[in-house]
């Protein structure tokens, strides 16, 4: 059976534009959140708080900030982070076509192109009179942009997909690569998620009453809401004996992946958690790992009273009275959920907690909601450190699409 290995890492983050830096303040525990500046901050109400990525401020290559700039920030975050990824799994740009992959997930895509549109040009004008850049622009809307762009830019020859599954996507992208390497029809696939700031995203958690005026508490007892942010992130996936071929370094390795779906509601997760079990019980089935030897949950914990709580009852279904000896980790109280790209950030913070054997802890969570009737670890013991084998990585999305990932240590056994 084809093993699957993560060879390489690229971060665009409100926290970091770069893997160590990122990694160094997710450890130290740091926030990406701050005041609204992307926005016009009096047309919310007092809901001003965000976490945004300033990529020119962290990211030094401005020919291909250039290139991209038409395209708008979910490609352009994209296209910095595979960059990354890539030099980090030893490679440059290709020169000639090749089959290796891109697939990328996505909740927004490139809506900010169509608000760029909306915003500043005259919908009345006559096609004719459009400049032939502006006509170009308007085609770069289409969310197929993402890879299709990437992928001319830098030979990928292979598989190119964009998939839309809200904020799940990024795990999707995933654990679709996982599989199709795994059937051989790649031996290298690069795999994640890209989202960026839009008025429209952030108006429509800001409607939905669903964010907090503060801060993202995952779990905790006065937990208020959720904080929207942006970013993008993704993993290099290799085919084992294709990475020990060209003696790539591996970080760690990916043992298997669940689906499922709610079937409930557009927006609202199921109270009892129905497609997060299944989801999560797929994924421990499909690794061939004992439940009790997962080290920790990296969990969807957005920090919404309903998300929160149907996390809790799902785990509570897989681990049963094992869920209080568990320890569940929410990076969303540190860089905000930044949509498509979340699950992929918390796929590299994964990989790096293995790799490195350290876990991040919680920040903001200070007491456990008390209605859990549960009390799984918040912050991480010295005794799961150096002890980092398998994680668990959960990631929801709007119509009930869930993911989730194993992530596990590399043996090279």
């Amino acid at each position: 059976m084809k093993r699957i290995v993560i060879t390489g890492m690229g971060v665009v983050s409100p926290l970091a534009c770069e893997k160590g830096t990122f990694w160094e303040k997710i450890l130290n525990g740091e926030s990406g959140v701050g005041d609204l500046t992307k926005l016009e901050p009096s047309t919310y109400k007092g809901v001003t708080r965000a976490a945004e990525v300033d990529l020119e401020k962290d990211y030094k290559n401005t020919e291909l900030l250039e290139h991209f700039k038409p395209y708008g920030k979910a490609v352009t975050y994209a296209a910095a982070a595979i960059d990354m990824g890539l030099k980090d799994a030893g490679f440059e740009k290709f020169t000639k076509k090749n089959n290796y992959g891109v697939i990328l997930g996505t909740t927004n895509g490139n809506q900010d192109i169509v608000e760029r549109i909306v915003d500043q040009w005259n919908l009345e004008m006559k096609h004719e009179d459009l400049s032939s850049e502006a006509a170009k622009t308007l085609t770069y809307f289409r969310p197929v942009e993402l890879s299709a762009s990437i992928a001319k830019y830098y030979n990928l020859g292979g598989t190119n997909m964009v998939i839309p599954t809200a904020c799940a996507a990024g795990n999707y992208a995933i654990g679709t690569a996982y599989s199709m390497i795994r059937e051989g029809r790649s031996s290298l696939i690069i795999a994640g998620g890209a989202d960026p700031f839009t008025r429209s995203c952030y108006t429509v958690f800001y409607r939905l009453g669903a964010m907090s005026k503060d801060n993202c508490k995952p779990f905790d007892q006065n937990r208020n809401g959720m904080i929207v942010g942006e970013g993008a992130a993704v993993l290099v996936l290799e085919e084992l004996e294709h990475a020990l071929a060209r003696g790539a370094k591996i970080y760690g390795e990916i043992k298997g992946y669940g689906l499922a779906c709610d079937a409930y509601d557009p927006t609202a997760p199921d109270p009892e958690g129905s497609g997060a079990t299944l989801s999560m019980n797929n994924a421990i089935k499909s690794s061939n790992i004992d439940r009790e030897n997962i080290t920790y949950v990296s969990a969807h914990g957005t920090g919404t009273k309903a998300n929160d709580s149907h996390e809790v009852n799902a785990m509570r279904n897989v681990f049963g009275e094992e869920i209080d000896s568990l320890y569940v980790n929410g990076i969303k109280s540190m860089l905000g959920h930044c949509m498509g790209a979340a699950s992929a950030l918390e796929a590299v913070t994964a990989t790096l907690s293995l790799h490195h054997q350290k876990v991040p802890r919680n920040r903001n969570t200070e007491k456990i909601d008390e209605a859990f009737n549960t009390h799984f670890h918040i912050q991480p013991s010295s005794e799961i450190e150096n002890k980092v084998d398998h994680v668990l990585s959960n990631s929801f999305a709007f119509g009930g699409n869930i993911c989730s990932v194993i992530f596990s240590k590399y043996d090279s056994k």
